[in-house]
């Protein structure tokens, strides 16, 4: 207090504050403060080890005793660029290294889509915006049907069109009135949805929509959402902007934006005859002290060899009570999902697929031995179950971004190169194989490297295929036209994470336990119990296609 006196804790009432969640501007804008460039980062960290006075090392007796010395200087280490896998549109545009516009980025603006789609004879044009009226709408999707043709999509102007105004306490009313309309419109079956610019509830209508469209309690509808930018809609749209939404549009409604010609070092692999499913996982816990009483599982897995339709689960798995602070780190109904994932590539191909290369999310490396023994012994059982005989050859990776190892190339001042790979013993460990991988190029701060452990592989790739086959996955993300810094069925299954906690938030079940939410989300009954670990099944529309990302 003012006056130095002092007033017990116990006998102090704290009043609860309710801290907003910032806007995408602010997050925007903190990155920016608080990002470095490579040049800068670099200083910062040689003025630390260069001051005597920052300096714990030299000083401690223990290291001393055992004769250490800390090098001021960083390390000299080779790396090599792999080369960019080349991009196929049509017959006519191809994307290489002389048609990029920085490494690792190019332009689709040039060329129709590799397989245009083309957008259902009924779709509905949802106005949740208050800034628009119905004439600003109809420029939008003019302009929108423009471009959509210069992509290969045949585009007509919606057969419906709504506009509501939309306040905190009226959500309710108007999902009320989209189920009416859904209800009476059974034969629309893609939304592109204009969501309103008040950040309070945007989010909420959100999640509300697409739980109501996606699960298997809605109505099975694609969305494409829209959130307005500052002044966005009131003069012409620009160009990229509308390229990119129709990127995603596109992906969804059973189109392919664009492949690979897969690179000569993966082809031999190819050449052997596998039939390759990569699938990438996430495993998800909640935010650090979260009161979450269970985790959220989506893994997807590819439904063509050079990816472009994913299947999909979603699992909800529950966290022990004596264990919350340290949460189940492998999927345990990774059996399940794996035998659902091969019997959907069957049913899709009329084979099962004689290879699988699974990208794993978020393991630390001290769980490496626990949660790979345990996926990697669930989906050799989930095979056997399906055919005694069939046993198709496994790769297994681990996907790690939480680290704090930068490279700075010694001829610039720049990032690394998109490409770039070290997997030299001076940062990697010398008993098992693992290397940095800098897929993406790097415009603001310093770059971090994803690193890669190879766990198991009896597809037996060798160094160069492993690596060459995890860049060229960087390139086959729909929703750009870049390489992203993780291959995309990590991404994929980051995004469909991200999807199963906007609906279990829609149900307002994230502090539940979770018997609770089986009123209200649609699940499976219990599909297993592993150690007391009960997990289930999100149940998704069967209405959608089941290679349909609609998570884009």
């Amino acid at each position: 207090m003012h006056n130095k006196s002092f007033v017990p804790m116990e006998f102090v009432d704290v009043q609860p504050i309710k801290v907003k969640k910032i806007t995408d501007e602010q997050r925007a804008l903190l990155c920016l403060k608080s990002s470095m460039m490579p040049l800068e980062y670099y200083q910062s960290v040689m003025e630390i080890r260069k001051n005597p006075e920052q300096q714990c090392f030299e000083q401690d007796p223990f290291i001393n005793a055992w004769n250490f010395h800390v090098d001021v200087n960083m390390l000299k280490i080779p790396a090599r660029i792999l080369p960019m896998p080349q991009i196929i549109y049509t017959d006519k545009f191809h994307v290489n290294n002389e048609m990029l516009q920085s490494p690792g980025i190019w332009s689709n603006t040039k060329t129709q889509f590799h397989h245009p789609t083309n957008f259902p004879s009924v779709w509905a044009l949802i106005n949740l915006s208050s800034s628009l009226n119905e004439e600003l709408c109809k420029a939008f999707y003019n302009q929108l049907m423009d471009v959509a043709n210069e992509r290969g999509i045949k585009c007509s102007a919606p057969v419906l069109y709504e506009k509501y105004h939309v306040e905190p306490d009226s959500i309710s009313q108007m999902i009320a009135a989209l189920k009416e309309m859904m209800e009476k419109n059974d034969d629309c079956k893609f939304f592109i949805v204009i969501l309103p610019e008040n950040n309070s509830i945007r989010d909420q209508i959100y999640g509300d929509l697409k739980t109501l469209c996606e699960l298997q309690s809605g109505f099975g509808i694609v969305t494409q959402m829209i959130k307005l930018k500052k002044n966005e809609g009131i003069h012409p749209w620009n160009y990229s902007r509308l390229n990119h939404i129709l990127m995603k549009i596109n992906t969804k409604l059973d189109g392919i934006n664009s492949i690979l010609h897969v690179p000569n070092v993966i082809r031999e692999s190819f050449s052997r005859g596998h039939r390759y499913m990569y699938v990438g996982i996430d495993l998800s816990h909640g935010a650090p002290g979260s009161a979450r009483k269970f985790s959220t599982v989506a893994i997807v897995a590819s439904a063509d060899d050079i990816p472009n339709r994913y299947f999909k689960e979603i699992y909800m798995q529950e966290r022990l009570s004596e264990t919350r602070r340290q949460s189940r780190e492998y999927v345990v109904d990774m059996k399940q999902i794996m035998k659902s994932l091969i019997s959907q590539y069957e049913q899709y191909h009329g084979y099962p697929p004689k290879a699988i290369v699974i990208y794993r999310d978020g393991i630390a490396n001290s769980e490496f031995d626990n949660v790979f023994e345990k996926e990697l012994m669930a989906t050799r059982e989930a095979c056997v179950e399906l055919s005694p005989i069939y046993r198709p050859y496994l790769t297994y990776i681990v996907v790690n971004k939480k680290h704090h190892t930068r490279f700075f190339p010694t001829d610039s001042n720049g990032n690394v190169k998109a490409g770039t790979v070290v997997d030299s013993h001076d940062v990697t460990n010398a008993t098992t194989y693992d290397f940095f991988l800098n897929s993406h190029h790097g415009e603001k701060g310093t770059s971090r490297p994803t690193h890669y452990h190879v766990l198991y592989d009896d597809n037996k790739l060798k160094p160069n295929q492993v690596q060459m086959l995890t860049y060229a996955l960087c390139y086959t993300c729909a929703r750009c036209t870049r390489s992203i810094s993780i291959p995309a069925p990590v991404k994929y299954a980051d995004l469909l994470a991200f999807r199963a906690n906007l609906y279990i938030k829609s149900f307002d079940q994230s502090d539940t336990e979770l018997d609770a939410s089986e009123s209200a989300i649609p699940v499976n009954q219990t599909v297993n119990v592993n150690n007391m670990t009960r997990s289930k099944h999100i149940v998704l529309s069967s209405k959608l296609a089941l290679d349909c990302p609609f998570f884009l």
